[in-house]
């Protein structure tokens, strides 16, 4: 009798502990692109309240820095801590994808936001806005802002971020149809603001009729209003930048920023943790999904419809 009482009982506990260990929430964690920039910030704040929502552990991570060897760091720690599922926002898309195939074979699952990995193998998903449409809207403003003719450059952050250089195509490939245009090419900083500001400065020494420049990242275009004030370049020089931030917002009220592409991050961010969890939960999700953006301008950028796409500094 007590050995059918003992085998009882531990059955019983063998029972509770495998109820427990199934009732434990999905652990989910965002790794950014770089803390403190805005877009991340929303992206990890739409992420945060989907997981509320849906009684999940969530969490966000990201280097200092824009630079691949520095997020290598972070991904390696966060596959350490064995995540069921992460989101995934690659310095560079090829670099990345050895470390991250070593996840997806330990039974992390991964998606990607705001621009696909080169291995598409890789991810289940991508969630992201269309940046080359986005770039096409940018060529079209600018065009309009100078009066369809002068000289025009683009600033982005780097040759290898895959997201940006959609962006450059769309813009140029419009740019294009502009006869009277001049498009005098793309620079890189590299994402820092200051050598944005100083690219701008030198692109004005050179060429003193400089028209219009396209910002392609929230660095760059902020750093790229500061440029245009510092040369005494203010409703002289159109800018129109892609995403924003508290300065951007501001020059785009203040008119030093004429237009401003902006997406959709908190979106972005929710969708990936829902998406995330169908898949955690053995439910079929889709391979591409394109969130939308509005354009700001000084008119609109205080409207409830714009404003509720602008990026977030801090989660409420």
């Amino acid at each position: 009798m007590r050995l059918l009482l003992a085998t009882a009982l531990s059955l019983a506990l063998a029972g509770f502990v495998a109820t427990a260990h199934a009732a434990e929430p999905h652990k989910i964690t965002y790794i950014m692109g770089l803390t403190g920039n805005p877009f991340y910030t929303s992206v990890a704040c739409g992420g945060a309240d989907a997981a509320r929502e849906l009684g999940v552990t969530f969490d966000a991570q990201g280097p200092a820095q824009y630079q691949p060897q520095l997020q290598m760091r972070v991904l390696d720690a966060v596959i350490a801590s064995k995540p069921d599922g992460i989101l995934f926002t690659a310095d560079d898309p090829v670099a990345l994808t050895p470390t991250l195939l070593q996840a997806k074979a330990m039974g992390i699952k991964i998606i990607s936001i705001d621009g696909d990995l080169a291995d598409m193998s890789v991810a289940l998903s991508n969630i992201q806005s269309d940046n080359y449409e986005g770039g096409m809207q940018a060529a079209k403003a600018l065009a309009e802002a100078i009066g369809d003719k002068g000289k025009v450059m683009a600033l982005l952050n780097s040759p290898a971020a895959v997201v940006a250089q959609q962006r450059l195509k769309g813009f140029n490939d419009e740019i294009a149809k502009h006869p009277n245009i001049v498009n005098l090419g793309q620079q890189y900083s590299n994402n820092q603001t200051a050598k944005a500001a100083a690219i701008v400065s030198s692109t004005v020494a050179a060429h003193p009729d400089l028209a219009g420049v396209f910002t392609i990242t929230t660095n760059n275009t902020e750093g790229a209003a500061t440029g245009v004030r510092e040369v005494g370049g203010v409703g002289k020089i159109k800018i129109v930048g892609f995403d924003t931030s508290d300065p951007i917002v501001q020059a785009i009220r203040t008119g030093v920023v004429t237009a401003d592409i902006v997406q959709y991050p908190y979106r972005v961010g929710q969708l990936g943790v829902q998406m995330m969890n169908d898949a955690l939960n053995g439910k079929p999700i889709e391979r591409e999904v394109h969130t939308p953006f509005v354009i700001a301008t000084p008119a609109n950028v205080d409207t409830p419809e714009v404003q509720k796409y602008i990026y977030k500094t801090k989660c409420p």
